[in-house]
């Protein structure tokens, strides 16, 4: 028996050795990809190549990315690895514009898992390919033109004033907060109501279940960092153990809720002037007023999973308000906390931009109007600095969909190339960017701007698939800012993270344990 058992204990022991050879032996053979094109590359490190640390939560995947950007100085580009995938990853802004813009056609697709028959939510305009994302992203578009912007504005302009009602006891006291929660809760509120037709209520209860179940979608965890690794370098393994990006009951809720919305609005003709109404229209017209007949689709209807040529299905419909909430929730709310902590850290730029607040409220009859917001001209500046500093997205990625001739070489990509746009490793160049880590609003006066080339700025990506809700996600930001700022000042204190720690297990830039800051009425000793 003995014997037995020993000879069992061998055999196992042999395949699994010759398992291991075989794995070592394919990651051995895939890590020579690069060096076989004769192109640079970082050296990657088995198993999880050149993203390791991010990988088992050690860092923050942007500081992965900067490293990677540093690590190919002196190249126009050069390889890396996620897992055992080849990655392009660009550093010439001439070569980013090609692959956004001029070769936008061969680089159409990011690339990004999707499968909707395990997720349905998955099927949303940021990871649809090619004429599905075409055909969708023309019917959304016309949602987010300033005239729509400026229907939902008024809502903005009421979640901001109670984001000051709900800080005034606090400020009175002169309390020190964490101020990344209640800017969550700020932009849920704006969100769930623009995007869902939900009042949350999240600022007076912060326990609120829509900010509940928000809150869990974001939480971090080493099982989300290596499904998310997983749908980069195989995606394959997520198709066959029927895995999704996204926890199930978050999906169930989301779904469910959104149905449950849109038939409350059909069955009692309820109409409202937000995003989830735009949504209806599209679902039942296939298009929206302003835009009826205006796009030809004779050889482009809808197809596949998700959309049919006469609308959004349920399960679309859903998806698209989803991605909505993703996009508008947790980048609006890091980038106000980003920017308040800059203002606090400088309070000489904080002052500043409180006098252009006051001097253009005033002018508007102290009212906080679209045209007022748009009329605050270094609040842009400090928005779009906040933005550089810490982009909320640190890359890009896009897919090559045909062989592809990197221009003034004799290099072809394969089909099937990722090509990664390290976004935070070219707002911190110093050749772009001189003394990067500082907070320098001024980088981005006209002057300035002119300076620089236009694809070394990239928070909301660039070309035919840029961030298509950029405009309401600015407007929301720098409503909630001047909502604060017309009111109380920020102050860095013992607790405020300086220097800051970025979460290290946070797929966005996020602090580590939180954002403290001290928060005063105006004037207040």
């Amino acid at each position: 028996m003995g014997l037995l058992f020993e000879s069992l204990l061998l055999d196992v022991g042999i395949l699994v050795a010759s398992v291991l050879s075989v794995v070592y032996a394919y990651f051995k053979w895939s890590f020579s990809y690069w060096k076989k094109r004769d192109i640079p590359y970082v050296e990657p490190s088995f198993p999880f190549g050149n993203v390791g640390e991010a990988t088992l939560g050690r860092r923050n995947i942007g500081y992965v990315n900067r490293k990677l950007y540093n690590d190919l100085e002196g190249h126009r580009y050069g390889g890396m690895y996620i897992i055992s995938r080849p990655k392009l990853f660009l550093r010439d802004p001439d070569l980013i514009k090609d692959v956004l813009v001029k070769d936008f056609s061969t680089f159409h697709d990011r690339g990004v898992y999707m499968n909707e028959e395990i997720e349905p939510l998955s099927g949303h305009l940021f990871s649809l390919p090619g004429k599905r994302w075409r055909n969708l992203r023309i019917k959304l578009s016309p949602t987010f033109t300033s005239g729509k912007l400026k229907m939902m504005f008024q809502r903005l302009v009421e979640c901001g004033d109670e984001l000051k009602l709900c800080l005034e006891n606090i400020a009175g006291r002169g309390e020190v907060i964490e101020v990344k929660d209640i800017l969550a809760r700020f932009s849920t509120d704006v969100i769930s109501s623009c995007a869902f037709g939900i009042e949350c209520n999240c600022l007076k209860n912060e326990n609120a279940e829509f900010r509940q179940w928000g809150r869990k979608f974001f939480k971090p965890s080493l099982k989300r960092i290596i499904i998310g690794m997983l749908s980069t370098a195989a995606p394959v393994v997520l198709d066959k153990l029927k895995l999704s990006i996204f926890d199930s009951d978050v999906s169930k809720y989301f779904r469910k809720m959104v149905e449950e919305t849109v038939q409350y609005r059909e069955t009692n003709n309820v109409k409202r002037n937000d995003f989830m109404q735009l949504l209806i229209q599209l679902k039942q017209k296939g298009s929206l007023d302003s835009e009826q007949g205006a796009e030809d689709r004779s050889d482009e209807e809808f197809s596949g999973i998700g959309e049919t040529a006469d609308g959004l299905s349920m399960n679309s419909l859903a998806a698209q308000a989803f991605v909505f909430f993703l996009a508008g929730f947790e980048t609006s709310s890091t980038t106000m906390m980003f920017c308040l902590y800059e203002l606090s850290v400088n309070p000489d730029i904080q002052e500043r931009l409180r006098t252009e607040v006051d001097t253009v409220l005033e002018k508007h009859d102290g009212k906080l109007s679209y045209e007022a917001v748009q009329e605050m001209s270094y609040l842009d500046k400090v928005v779009s600095e906040t933005l550089r500093k810490y982009p909320p997205v640190t890359s890009l990625d896009r897919e090559c969909s045909k062989p592809y001739k990197i221009p003034e070489t004799d290099i072809v990509l394969d089909k099937g190339t990722r090509v990664v746009i390290p976004v935070i490793g070219l707002h911190h160049d110093p050749k772009y960017y001189p003394d990067p880590d500082r907070f320098d609003p001024e980088r981005f006066s006209e002057e300035e701007k002119q300076k620089r080339h236009h694809y070394v700025y990239l928070p909301f990506g660039e070309g035919p698939r840029i961030c298509i809700g950029m405009r309401f996600g600015l407007m929301q930001t720098k409503v909630g800012l001047v909502s604060l700022l017309s009111k109380y000042q920020f102050s860095v204190s013992k607790k405020t993270p300086v220097p800051l720690v970025f979460d290290a297990k946070s797929f966005i830039l996020a602090p580590a344990g939180g954002m403290w800051l001290q928060i005063k009425n105006r004037n207040m000793k």
